[in-house]
């Protein structure tokens, strides 16, 4: 007795092999996605790390590293920013400190009896906004830091028509190993470290919820006290003046974090 085997036929075998490929192809499909959506939660992950940092620094330096300098009878604040990026270097006597000093990091500052009317608070605040200047660290301008007085010093909000435009960057990774150092304490690892392709700078305006002195309930004189700060990361940083020009805005921060910090 002969026992008959029944095969795939040509037909059967295309099918099944069309399916399998549609298949696969479905699967390697989602690869490039997943490989980029990986990219993208960690340059978020490093971005939120350096932003934090720098703003730790920040709340630091104006607990522990304030200083004022008298212009006459109105004090002037700063203080000194220490963080991986800052490139002069920091005296250790503050009487040689110098506003044009990367560390060095002026506040702005409403005049003394400068108030603002309103039909309302909220009002009047957002009209002292409107007159307040906002500070960019790096400075980039000249003379820096308008030599120690916020009065003097440019408003950098209004160097771009889309707001604020970063000319110069504090870059991380600064004190790593360069890739042509040698050395028994020099790592490999550290000369690639992917900390270097960022780098951060940041904004100090005066804040909406600022302090007010004025007994007229009627306006609002800020105290000086209270600070909105914008901590921008950028990876690949590129100031391209000409775009500037055209567009009137600089390079796209991959992320930003805003905060309120007192004097």
């Amino acid at each position: 007795m002969t026992i008959r085997q029944k095969g795939f036929t040509i037909m059967e075998i295309m099918i099944a092999t069309a399916i399998l490929t549609l298949g696969l192809v479905g699967i390697l499909a989602l690869f490039p996605v997943a490989i980029d959506s990986g990219k993208k939660v960690m340059e978020r992950s490093t971005a939120v790390t350096i932003a934090k940092s720098v703003a730790e620094q920040i709340r630091s330096g104006l607990r522990n590293q304030k200083r004022y300098n008298l212009r006459g009878a109105v004090p002037f604040t700063y203080f000194v920013f220490q963080h991986d990026g800052i490139q002069d270097a920091i005296p250790k006597d503050s009487a040689q400190e110098r506003p044009s000093g990367d560390y060095y990091i002026l506040l702005p500052q409403f005049r003394q009896e400068q108030s603002f009317s309103g039909a309302s608070d909220n009002e009047r605040r957002l009209n002292a906004l409107k007159e307040t200047k906002e500070f960019v660290y790096p400075e980039d301008d000249e003379p820096p830091n308008g030599n120690g007085d916020p009065y003097l010093a440019d408003n950098d909000a209004d160097d771009g028509q889309n707001g604020i435009v970063v000319k110069k960057v504090y870059t991380v990774g600064s004190r790593l190993p360069k890739m042509e150092d040698v050395g028994d304490e020099v790592l490999d690892d550290q000369k690639q470290d992917s900390f270097k392709q960022y780098s951060y700078a940041f904004s100090i305006r005066a804040s909406k919820y600022d302090t007010n002195l004025s007994a007229n309930p009627g306006r609002f004189q800020p105290g000086n006290n209270l600070y909105h700060v914008r901590v921008m990361i950028f990876r690949a940083f590129g100031f391209n003046s000409e775009k500037v020009r055209q567009e009137g805005k600089g390079p796209e921060p991959i992320y930003e974090m805003d905060f309120e910090v007192s004097r």
